[in-house]
């Protein structure tokens, strides 16, 4: 299918299952948000317990809307996406999602009143990585030519490659300046799944390729 024809796919069932995808990916561009002025505020005072609550709402909401999408998916006899690229992107999404969650969740659980630098840069990355998945979907939902994806797609690898480097660079100095086996097991934990969420960030950005491939 050339870009010229690509608006016409938009119908039915399809258009059903994009917009599930454009809210999901709101949820989690609103997550991460909460994420970083929950990291930023933890420096000064007490976790926020309350946006703590508002991530696991989105999270959860996101679980209910991956639910609705996977059956309609099921229901749906013929996509012009392809069905994989559809679950890709809806279960990386989800699972973005969820270590967000997981995130918010050891900071509330470990009271984190010490973030480092590191775990600040690491949240501002993950919440601009989320709103170039949200573009994505947006312009799934909204084409106009399928060209226009590979921007966003090339941002999140370039986000996902500078997580890793402060990844490395976060653990080689917790190893070197704490010698607080405690804390050491706390802040490896929480900087590996900040990893892991980059990580499926990029799987986005796998995909959104391999429509361009196929569509473009």
């Amino acid at each position: 299918m050339s870009s010229k024809n690509w608006l016409s796919w938009i119908k039915g069932n399809d258009k059903e299952i994009v917009q599930l995808l454009e809210k999901q990916s709101s949820n989690l561009s609103k997550a991460t948000n909460y994420l970083v002025e929950l990291v930023l505020e933890s420096q000064e005072k007490e976790i926020s317990k309350e946006k703590v609550s508002l991530i696991k709402e989105l999270e959860h909401d996101s679980d209910n809307i991956t639910h609705s999408l996977f059956t309609t998916l099921f229901q749906t006899f013929v996509t012009t996406l392809d069905r994989e690229d559809i679950a890709g992107l809806a279960s990386a999404i989800d699972q973005v999602l969820d270590y967000t969650e997981g995130i918010a969740d050891r900071f509330l659980l470990f009271d984190m009143r010490n973030p480092t630098a590191y775990m600040v840069n690491l949240s501002q990355i993950l919440n601009s990585a989320s709103k170039e998945i949200h573009s994505i979907t947006n312009i799934l939902n909204h084409p106009k030519k399928v060209s226009d994806l590979l921007p966003h797609c090339n941002s999140l690898k370039k986000y996902e490659q500078q997580a890793d480097s402060i990844y490395r660079r976060a653990i080689a100095d917790l190893f070197k300046t704490n010698d607080n086996a405690i804390e050491v097991i706390k802040f490896k934990e929480i900087y590996e799944i900040f990893e892991s969420s980059l990580d499926k960030c990029q799987d986005v950005a796998d995909i959104g390729e391999n429509i361009v491939l196929k569509y473009g």
